[in-house]
């Protein structure tokens, strides 16, 4: 492939990838807000006080993160079903290779699920300092967990036949690879400026609700400087870590990325964390958030996303030949279902918009402060 992506691949291949790319981008947003809120909120379980009158950030967090965990789990499917469809041998060798780890998912995410329901309720609120701790960082814990298997999983996929032969014969449960640390620190540290977007958002929309209220002040400087930081800080950090990456990686990978296929994905990567960057700085100066500036900051993030995305699946087409696979992508195509396809997600988008609107409508309907 010597042009940029998707073109130089076959029509249906390129399909199917702008599709799976399309889909999973949807399901960062909520994985990420699911992955850096648990880690925020196990933090605080641990350092903050009883209560969470201090910290709106994690009040806020408590109560969205059943809606985000159901939202990720949820978007991710069509993500899912695609990347079968893509690389079918390859991700059923991962699959079947790490086994029982990879089949505890299910159950890690249910416990991680029901956490999140328990970390939100108020006899929580009640315990002592060791079992809020435990709660909290038992659900985050549920979801790195699930993180560290998918980046394990991506790992082994791509690897030769040879690896996967060895992997069968040695019976590990553990896949061992030198990029797996610092792949899972960099989508780690990556999902907390996402996350302080849309709890950006959030923020924003309860302190246009709450007008001039008393607690106005607190939202304004304890809610809008600290997602300030952690989004500048998950910017700042996670550049650092992908560049201890980069050096982690081989030539070949390299070379893919600063090749023609992901070279123009690589400058929006960069463009959009640099306007994200440039978009949080004033919002922190001024201890508020602004339209304006998180208007600036979505799109940062979108071309942030498009970029690391094509990125990081570049990276997969450079390990794997996917002309091997021309002719089964060309098959599946031809069997149909876009239309179901279409279909569900209009009906799950409509879904998951009315369950929005009915939090908004409680929203506004709770006394004001």
């Amino acid at each position: 492939m010597n042009d940029p992506f998707p073109f130089g691949l076959e029509g249906p291949t390129a399909f199917y990838l702008v599709l799976y790319l399309s889909t999973l981008l949807i399901h960062i947003v909520f994985m990420n807000y699911v992955l850096a809120g648990s880690a925020y909120l196990a933090a605080h379980s641990v350092f903050r006080g009883r209560t969470n009158e201090e910290s709106p950030l994690a009040e806020l967090l408590r109560d969205w993160m059943p809606f985000m965990l159901s939202a990720a789990i949820t978007a991710g499917i069509a993500p899912l079903l695609f990347l079968q469809v893509l690389y079918q041998k390859h991700f059923y060798t991962a699959n079947l290779l790490l086994f029982s780890r990879w089949m505890a998912i299910l159950p890690v995410l249910i416990a991680g699920f029901y956490l999140s329901y328990l970390l939100k309720s108020k006899l929580v609120h009640r315990w002592p300092l060791a079992g809020r701790a435990a709660v909290g960082c038992g659900t985050f814990a549920c979801f790195a967990f699930v993180g560290w298997s998918w980046v394990e999983n991506h790992l082994l996929s791509v690897q030769s036949q040879q690896v996967w032969e060895k992997e069968y014969v040695d019976a590990t449960l553990l896949y061992h690879n030198t990029e797996l640390l610092p792949r899972l620190t960099l989508w780690f540290l990556a999902a907390f400026p996402t996350m302080a977007l849309v709890v950006g958002w959030q923020l924003w929309y309860r302190q246009g609700r709450n007008g001039d209220g008393a607690n106005q002040p607190v939202l304004k400087i304890a809610g809008s400087r600290r997602t300030a930081v952690i989004a500048v800080a998950g910017i700042i950090i996670s550049t650092v870590a992908a560049r201890y990456y980069w050096g982690k990686m081989s030539l070949d990978t390299r070379d893919t990325i600063t090749g023609p296929v992901a070279l123009p994905y690589l400058v929006m990567a960069i463009v959009g964390g640099v306007v994200q960057l440039g978009a949080w700085v004033p919002q922190y100066l001024a201890a508020r958030l602004s339209k304006k500036w998180l208007i600036v900051c979505t799109a940062g993030l979108v071309i942030n996303f498009i970029g690391m995305a094509v990125v990081n699946e570049a990276t997969r087409l450079a390990a794997l030949d996917i002309t091997e696979l021309y002719a089964k992508h060309k098959q599946a195509r031809e069997v149909g279902g876009l239309f179901l396809f279409l279909l569900f997600l209009a009906i799950n988008s409509g879904l998951m918009l009315y369950c929005l609107r009915l939090v908004r409508g409680g929203w506004q309907a709770a006394p004001k402060d």
